[in-house]
Parts: structure tokens; C-alpha cells; sequence
């Protein structure tokens, strides 16, 4: 009877987000690259918890033109479907758009001037792992999606 206790106790201190994703090709096209916006795909995420939009999950960064990390708790995992020759991408903007929306803003990787979109379909996994004070008791909050980004 105590271990089962014990396992409901540390279940309470972790809650489930509810992560929705959908990624838009804005300006992305073949052969695009570089940190510009001409170069650009916007990733938007939805986060709620029972139905409520999580608003504190980071303030906007970057200006658009050169790297960013996301904030504390985010990640990005992208190389599930790269092509051959194909690169991974760089975070150039995050924006916190109120009401539990957030957009990433992406480009190919930076960190090698070769590296262009190509043609083709690119899969995307954002988690958020972040931990909160709620009545006392530390929480961890976390969810996470897959998206999909076609360039023609």
C-alpha cells in the first residue's frame, strides 16, 4: 500500500502539456539560404493544460538574422528526414504571441554557408520540459508534437 502511495504522490508532480504544431513554408523555397526572412519557415505551436493556453513559456528573441537558442525547456530535434546532402536548421526568431502560442522561426543551418532547403518533406519535434511551483510542490510540466515542412 505505501509504494502505490508513494507512485500516485510523484504522478501528481508531473503534468502533461498538451503540444500542437503546425509549420508553415512562409518564404522557404528550394535553394533558399542564409538568416534572412526570404530564406525563412515558421514553426507555431499551441501549448495548453486542461484546455488552458500556458502563456509563460518564454519571451521573444532574435531579430531574425543570425541564430538563437530557444528558451529554457524547449527543444527543437529536426534530421528525421533529411535528404542526402541536406542540412539541419538554425533558430533565427521565438515569438511569444499570447494566449499559449508560440512561433519559432527557422532557416537552414547557418553554421555552414552550403546549406540550403532542397525539396522534399522535413519532420520537426518540439518538446517543453519545464518545471513550476504550483501550491507548494515543485511540477513538471511537459508534452511534446511532431510537424511536418514541405518544400516544393
Amino acid at each position: 500500500m505505501a509504494k502505490t502511495a508513494k507512485k500516485k504522490a510523484h504522478q501528481a508532480l508531473n503534468r502533461e502539456l498538451l503540444v500542437q504544431m503546425q509549420i508553415n513554408r512562409s518564404n522557404a523555397d528550394a535553394g533558399d539560404s542564409g538568416a534572412t526572412v526570404d530564406a525563412s519557415a515558421m514553426i507555431s505551436v499551441l501549448v495548453t493544460q486542461d484546455g488552458v493556453p500556458v502563456t509563460d513559456l518564454g519571451a521573444n528573441a532574435g531579430n531574425q538574422t543570425s541564430a538563437i537558442n530557444l528558451p529554457a525547456g524547449w527543444t527543437l530535434s529536426d534530421g528525421f528526414s533529411v535528404r542526402p546532402f541536406g542540412c539541419g536548421v538554425s533558430v533565427t526568431e521565438f515569438l511569444n504571441q499570447g494566449a499559449g502560442i508560440y512561433d519559432i522561426r527557422i532557416v537552414p543551418f547557418v553554421g555552414n554557408p552550403a546549406c540550403a532547403w532542397l525539396s522534399g518533406e522535413y519532420i520537426y519535434a518540439v518538446q517543453i520540459k519545464v518545471t513550476r511551483t504550483i501550491g507548494g510542490k515543485s511540477v513538471v510540466l511537459q508534452g511534446g508534437t511532431l510537424g511536418k515542412l514541405i518544400i516544393p
